[in-house]
């Protein structure tokens, strides 16, 4: 994120080159043609410069426990020659805000995300393909009348409204290296079949999807399979999903066919009959489990999928290292406002990825996949170093220490994580000897 403030101070060439080891740089050339999707950004100079909004804007997250007005100050706004009376009053800070959108800041995000994610780092494909994961989340937000209305609710069963707005987020996530590359967020109402149906556009070619069993809908697998150039996937199938057997590889891997008449009265662009490959195995001793994928039986075997397959729970981690390490378990954005909730949900999204990123390229100096790194170590060094760095007057130490939280980063290594033998299960409740007696009321009459 400072890289064009760092290179415009030092002028020796030696110097712009060291520059370059703040490992998750945000060039000048993002940054504008992001604020050029702004539709209330001059080109006059204000109090408070687009760029510096967006800095704004990734700070919150990356300072959760900070109000906005100490976010500012840490992110010393105070060197650029800004009014610091101006950042302790709360309205101009909105206000700047407001005047940016989320427009800028969620193309800074996809620019950003795809860079990121083309670069090579250790074990990241699987049989030449990258492996990706759809999934979705709720967040919660602000209550106010604007959120409520925009977001809705989510009902229980006795179809009461939840507490807070809830928004649905619904991302795909490289499992490899929990870089997430693509988001969508909306109302609560707007499903994540939805939401995977504008996503599966993003997915690039040579590439596997590893999915739950919401995903497994015909009319997106097809779309996944037919728009692009070897796009795999992979997903559990429902227990009731009727199907034909048409080949058996193995006692459990088969070719088969599924009836697509039912599903044409409603979509005529589907075929009368889909192929796909179907997958047996059990999880611990009676959980069977069955997986289909459009993976060909001749190039991949069926034990290979199944491990693969496990790695599916990767995008659950990752969205769990968002909620509770970034967000510090306050799963309410501090947005109240509709435009401004989607600026902090993909400035979030950026200070993600930027931590991930600074881990991948650890990864790749230490030879070892990045989840093996601790997400909440990187967190609280990247916070430091960039705390230190922006408040230090010896701009000379700035690359040493720039590179110095690669080194550190190497001191947390994970061990290598061992697989459940077992599913996850609900424990069964203890049966009572004698049940429970309800409560009799009674009105005695005068």
């Amino acid at each position: 994120m400072l890289a064009q403030d760092l290179a415009a101070v030092f002028s020796e060439e030696h110097l712009h080159h060291n520059v370059s080891v703040f490992n998750a740089p945000l060039p000048s050339q993002w940054l504008e043609q992001a604020l050029s999707l702004s539709d209330n950004v001059s080109l006059r100079r204000r109090k408070l410069p687009p760029k510096q909004v967006l800095r704004l804007v990734v700070g919150m997250s990356l300072l959760r426990q900070e109000s906005i007005q100490e976010v500012a100050t840490r992110l010393a706004f105070n060197s650029a020659g800004l009014n610091n009376d101006l950042l302790a009053a709360r309205s101009s800070l909105s206000n700047a805000r407001q005047r940016l959108g989320f427009k800028p800041v969620k193309e800074l995000f996809e620019l950003s995300a795809q860079h990121w994610n083309n670069q090579t780092h250790v074990d990241d494909n699987w049989n030449g393909l990258q492996v990706l994961s759809i999934d979705g989340t709720t967040l919660r937000t602000e209550d106010t009348p604007e959120l409520r209305e925009h977001f809705g609710s989510v009902l229980n069963q006795s179809d009461a409204k939840s507490g807070y707005p809830v928004m649905r987020l619904t991302c795909l996530m490289n499992v490899r290296n929990h870089l997430i590359l693509h988001a969508q967020a909306s109302e609560f109402n707007e499903s994540e079949l939805s939401h995977a149906a504008k996503l599966q556009a993003s997915v690039p070619g040579k590439s596997i999807l590893l999915m739950d069993k919401l995903y497994h809908s015909a009319k997106l697998l097809i779309d996944i399979e037919n728009h692009g150039h070897q796009r795999f996937w992979i997903t559990p199938i429902k227990k009731d999903l009727k199907y034909t057997m048409k080949q058996k590889y193995a006692a459990n891997d088969a070719y088969v066919e599924r009836d697509l008449s039912s599903a044409r009265r409603k979509d005529k662009s589907l075929p009368k009959h889909w192929n796909m490959r179907l997958i047996t195995f059990k999880i611990g001793r009676n959980k069977e489990v069955k997986i289909a994928t459009n993976l060909p039986h001749e190039e991949y075997q069926a034990k290979d999928i199944i491990n693969l397959y496990k790695e599916r729970w990767e995008i659950e981690l990752g969205y769990r290292e968002v909620k509770v390490s970034m967000l510090q378990n306050a799963l309410t954005l501090r947005s109240k406002k509709k435009d401004l909730v989607y600026q902090e949900l993909y400035g979030m999204l950026i200070a993600y990825n930027l931590v991930r990123y600074e881990i991948a390229l650890t990864a790749v100096e230490v030879g070892i996949r990045p989840t093996r790194i601790s997400f909440t170590a990187a967190l609280r060094i990247v916070l430091y170093d960039y705390h230190m760095i922006a408040s230090t007057k010896s701009l000379h130490t700035i690359p040493a220490r720039m590179k110095d939280i690669t080194h550190v980063l190497k001191d947390f290594i994970l061990p290598k994580e061992k697989r459940r033998s077992n599913p996850r299960e609900k424990k069964i409740d203890v049966v009572r000897k004698y049940s429970t007696k309800k409560a009799k009321h009674t009105i005695k009459s005068a």
